[in-house]
């Protein structure tokens, strides 16, 4: 176990570096037609609100993970359709609709 001394060194400094490198920082969520889209806060605090799945940017995260969980309990595992690129470009419209009421 690391000391507190290293934990400060190692980790929080560290953190503390990553988390002003805008390249760290960006969002690397695929759906740049979101709402929330460069809203990460807003975005996982609604995906936990919700709490039906995980934010697209987390997913090839996680799937790496279960991927190796399910191989071993001799399982697989698919993917979900995702929302069709059209809803969002539907969402766009309305929103465009509305604002010129």
């Amino acid at each position: 176990m690391r000391t507190k001394e290293e934990y400060y060194e190692q980790v929080v400094l560290k953190n503390r570096e990553l988390a002003i490198d805008p390249e760290i920082t960006k969002c690397t969520c695929p759906n740049t037609l979101c709402d929330w889209h460069g809203k990460c806060m807003e975005c996982v605090a609604l995906h936990r609100y919700h709490n039906d799945h995980i934010p697209a940017c987390l997913h090839g995260i996680l799937d790496e993970k279960l991927k190796a969980l399910v191989a071993v309990t001799e399982m697989t595992a698919s993917k979900k359709d995702g929302t069709p690129l059209e809803y969002r470009h539907y969402v766009n419209e309305q929103d465009k609709l509305k604002s010129s009421e």
